[in-house]
C-alpha cells in the first residue's frame, strides 16, 4: 500500500516540475519575441529614416546627375556575391 503511494506522489512531483519548465519556456518565449519586435521595428523605422532622406534628396536635385548620385547613396549596389543575379541552374 506504501509503494502506490510514494510512486503516485513521485509522478505528481514530476509532473509538476514539468509544468513549471514549460511556464518558464514559454516566459522565455515571450521575451524572445518582444526582442525580436524590438529588433524589427527598428528596422523599420530606419529604412523610413532613409527612405525620408532619399525623397528629400530626389525633390532638390535639378539634374539627372544628381537623381543618379541620391540613387548611388541611398541604394547602393548589391554585393558581388549576390545570389539573387544568378541564373538558375537546370
Amino acid at each position: 500500500m506504501r509503494t502506490p503511494l510514494i510512486i503516485s506522489a513521485f509522478i505528481c512531483i514530476c509532473a509538476f516540475q514539468a509544468g513549471a519548465a514549460d511556464s518558464n519556456s514559454n516566459h522565455q518565449g515571450i521575451i524572445d519575441i518582444e526582442q525580436k519586435r524590438v529588433e524589427i521595428l527598428q528596422h523599420i523605422q530606419e529604412r523610413i529614416t532613409n527612405s525620408q532622406a532619399e525623397i528629400s534628396c530626389v525633390k532638390a536635385a535639378a539634374s539627372h546627375e544628381e537623381f543618379k548620385a541620391c540613387h548611388e547613396k541611398y541604394r547602393p549596389a548589391p554585393p558581388k556575391n549576390d545570389k539573387r543575379n544568378h541564373s538558375p541552374q537546370q
